[in-house]
């Protein structure tokens, strides 16, 4: 695929590159490892919250969520937001609301998503079971009052305190040691990707809040085997930083740890970042060591708040976001182009008819049967455009459509990667099409006056 370029960036001038680990640097099975997540919550549910039994049967649907949807807490609801946070697409568990519910709720309002006790946002792939869950359970609840579920905010926050449960106590990750292949996915072709970066002088760095144990497990699986001019990813990359607690890690000074690559033991750490393998630490002074500009690192990561938009904020560094589901995304469009040109067709002769009736109010007494042959014509215009619609959004997700789409306005996840990330691409790998020394640049968008 394609690397997309928001703000113009110039590779030559790019003297460092550093990228997360999880869902960036190695890709994952989604499906396989948040079925296991949604598993582990399940068992969490019932052992440590007193969840009724009934909750085992179940069963995971990775269809039901995308990323960038978000959770009203104590309504139980999950809803898609355009570009300016309104409402455009809603359901309640796994029902969708009409649009005169979602009117009466929202009231046309942009949602205040600084109300976290109110919102949550389904902004990474880790978060997919457990907004999955949240859905079928907020169904339970309303299904059977006899089981005497908690209120919907309170499955929101035992659901989460589950999930982070499983990441804590290491169960997610033990499950994936178990059984590397199930859970990893391997990708030469970024392995060369890497190794062109190098070849071409760049300096290469890991941030990651993976403990080292599980990056070593990870990047031994993933880099090492595919590597033509480095013996292991630990000649590969630069600096690696592991336990980094992003975004912390790009707004406090925390201290640095060095790890000793025999024993995985630590040490503090005293002086320059030089290569080697550390725990914690902070971007300003890996920075500073480097002897760089913010202007000259780029970061690739897919969690947009996480990974891009607070080091956009704070550090100045170039950025780029992995977003994963651009494959089907793409895919889709290519499919569906005949339809979209249709729906364009008949939404034009549809505007037309509009206005020669608001012609016929403005002229005074507008003749009744002109009127309702006007209003018939669009009438059935909308009836086409119901079918041509459905039959679009059947390319996508079958519950909620396009990622980068609400509706014909751009999603909200979609204007986050546009404010946020230089560029955006469905993986690593797709540097390959490209040079290291590549001047990306935006194609000129059109605004809106300049299109009529």
């Amino acid at each position: 695929m394609s690397i997309f370029v928001n703000r113009t960036l110039n590779m030559k001038h790019i003297k460092a590159i550093g990228f997360d680990m999880d869902y960036t640097l190695v890709r994952y099975n989604s499906e396989a490892f948040e079925e296991m997540t949604y598993n582990e919550i399940k068992k969490k549910l019932i052992a440590e919250k007193n969840y009724p039994k009934e909750i085992k049967s179940l069963l995971f649907d990775y269809n039901r969520i995308i990323r960038g949807l978000v959770i009203d807490k104590p309504h139980g609801n999950v809803l898609k937001l355009s570009l300016h946070s309104k409402v455009k697409h809603s359901r309640h568990g796994g029902s969708e609301l009409d649009f005169k519910e979602q009117q009466r709720i929202y009231q046309g309002l942009s949602v205040d998503l600084n109300d976290t006790t109110r919102y949550a946002i389904v902004d990474t792939y880790f978060s997919i079971a457990y907004a999955c869950l949240y859905m079928q359970i907020v169904d339970l609840k309303n299904q059977k009052p006899e089981l005497n579920l908690p209120e919907f905010l309170k499955i929101e926050a035992d659901l989460i305190d589950a999930l982070d449960m499983s990441h804590r106590d290491g169960t997610l990750k033990g499950e994936v040691r178990k059984d590397v292949p199930k859970y990893i996915v391997r990708d030469p072709e970024s392995v060369a990707v890497l190794e062109n970066f190098k070849k071409f002088g760049k300096l290469l760095w890991v941030v990651t809040n993976s403990d080292y144990e599980y990056t070593k497990l990870l990047l031994d699986y993933t880099i090492t085997p595919f590597l033509k001019e480095h013996k292991s990813w630990m000649e590969l990359f630069d600096v690696v930083i592991t336990s980094s607690a992003k975004p912390r890690f790009f707004t406090d000074k925390l201290p640095f740890l060095s790890v000793d690559l025999k024993t995985g033991l630590l040490r503090n750490h005293h002086g320059k970042i030089t290569q080697g393998v550390y725990q914690g630490g902070c971007a300003s002074a890996l920075q500073k060591d480097s002897g760089l500009t913010g202007e000259e690192i780029l970061y690739l990561g897919d969690h947009i708040y996480g990974d891009i938009l607070t080091l956009k904020k704070t550090c100045n560094w170039r950025t780029a976001l992995v977003v994963e589901e651009l494959e089907g995304e793409r895919e889709g469009l290519l499919k569906t182009r005949e339809i979209n040109n249709e729906i364009s067709q008949i939404m034009g002769e549809k505007v037309k008819l509009e206005h020669q009736l608001d012609l016929q109010h403005n002229n005074g007494k507008p003749k009744k049967e002109t009127t309702q042959t006007l209003f018939n014509s669009i009438s059935e215009m909308d009836k086409k455009l119901g079918v041509l619609i459905r039959k679009y959004s059947g390319h996508f997700n079958p519950s909620w459509g396009e990622v980068m789409r609400a509706g014909i306005e751009p999603s909200r996840f979609a204007g986050q990667v546009e404010k946020y990330a230089c560029i955006y691409m469905s993986k690593i790998a797709d540097f390959a099409k490209y040079s290291p020394r590549t001047y990306y640049r935006p194609k000129r968008r059109p605004l809106p006056h300049e299109l009529d």
